[in-house]
């Protein structure tokens, strides 16, 4: 059991984590024993994000502005930190479902919006940033060439018809 001062030290680092997260990944312990959850964070770890579980009072003593109420979180659940805009940890439930770890998606809470179970799952979708920066480039590139085609294309069938002309 903790005590005041380890309650109190636990509120400042939540308050902290509150405000420099972009968001965040509420999910269900129900059904996640301790080698899951040890998995769990060892994946996300690996993404530079973080798992955390915590009682409620003090998630709504660090953030009274705690968008979501009792009425919605009666199940006991966990909180996975996003701390940057890759979506690293939504990602992360990808990398999850594909070792067959079920996780049970409560909602989540991204950028000042609160999403649903479909939205965080699109977002898991979602491509990394650098994929889609490549993809980019490769679609300038592709149109580059086929602009290039399209201008030289005259010319080259200008020469061709001349050289069958003084054949």
């Amino acid at each position: 059991m903790k005590n005041k001062k380890d309650k109190q030290e636990i509120v400042r680092q939540l308050r902290n984590r509150f405000e420099k997260a972009k968001g965040y990944i509420l999910i269900n312990l129900s059904n996640l024993k301790g080698n899951s959850q040890f998995l769990l964070k060892e994946i996300l770890k690996s993404q530079n994000s973080l798992f955390q579980v915590v009682k409620k009072t003090l998630i709504y003593k660090a953030n009274p502005n705690f968008p979501f109420k009792d009425e919605e979180t009666k199940i006991p659940f966990g909180l996975i930190w996003e701390f940057d805009e890759n979506l690293n940890s939504f990602r992360a439930l990808k990398i999850l479902k594909e070792k067959d770890l079920e996780v049970n998606i409560v909602s989540g809470y991204f950028k000042g919006r609160v999403l649903k179970t479909e939205d965080v799952v699109r977002f898991s979708e979602l491509p990394s940033k650098d994929q889609l920066i490549s993809n980019l480039v490769y679609s300038l590139k592709g149109l580059s060439h086929r602009l290039n085609f399209t201008l030289a294309f005259p010319l080259k069938k200008l020469v061709s018809t001349l050289s069958l002309i003084k054949k």
